[in-house]
């Protein structure tokens, strides 16, 4: 499968979880995962955990819990997504972030007000494999915003992990790659592995795949 999806910022969506009300009521948790992570790894994490833009508007990582839907600042481009994406099917994960036509990613990147706020890239499963390689993540097909690399260890919002697990984790995030995925499917194969036998992990990992993850900034133009 090849899809595109537009993807937030890291620095921008490390601000608002640094910021959040999550991250103050759990920041000693937090910082004893971080004190084990790769130098600036939230800043160059490059994934598919990054609040992609979807069928509605999402704050960011730690305000999750705020009450009253999020002000939309993108309504235009939001509208054009909507109409590409069709009616719900109830089988992709909601929120839906994933475009399976280039040309229908492009038409809603130009449409954005705010394009320095998103990076267009291109996601694929095997045998598929994008075009400008970044590395392999782990998560959701199609939309849901979640990645299991990203909960674990990057912005940590809904599986807290367990201290005697920590040691393993940081093992796994010490192969990541300069762009915080994992360089090889191999590797990515063993943290799922690893990971879907933990007690605190998500539980549904029938619906995860290991996804490539490619740049596509020349593309956007």
């Amino acid at each position: 499968m090849r899809a595109y999806a537009l993807m937030r910022h890291p620095a921008e969506l490390e601000a608002v979880f640094t910021d959040s009300p999550f991250y103050s009521r759990a920041r000693i948790e937090i910082e004893r995962i971080r004190a084990g992570l790769p130098g600036g790894l939230p800043l160059s994490y490059r994934g598919i955990g990054r609040y992609p833009f979807t069928e509605h508007a999402e704050r960011g990582p730690g305000r999750q819990g705020e009450a009253g839907p999020p002000e939309d600042p993108e309504p235009r481009a939001r509208a054009l997504m909507l109409k590409l994406l069709g009616s719900y099917e109830y089988v992709t994960p909601f929120p839906r972030a994933f475009l399976g036509q280039l040309e229908d990613a492009r038409n809603v990147y130009a449409a954005l007000s705010a394009v320095h706020e998103y990076e267009l890239v291109e996601l694929c499963t095997a045998p598929e494999y994008p075009r400008d390689f970044l590395g392999f993540d782990i998560g959701y097909w199609g939309g849901g915003n979640f990645s299991i690399l990203c909960d674990a260890a990057i912005w940590p919002l809904w599986h807290p992990r367990v201290p005697a697990a920590l040691n393993d984790l940081f093992l796994f995030l010490g192969e990541l790659n300069e762009h915080g995925l994992f360089p090889t499917e191999d590797a990515a194969d063993a943290y799922f592995d690893w990971y879907t036998k933990q007690s605190w992990a998500e539980q549904d990992e029938a619906d995860f795949r290991v996804i490539a993850v490619g740049a596509m900034n020349r593309e956007a133009g």
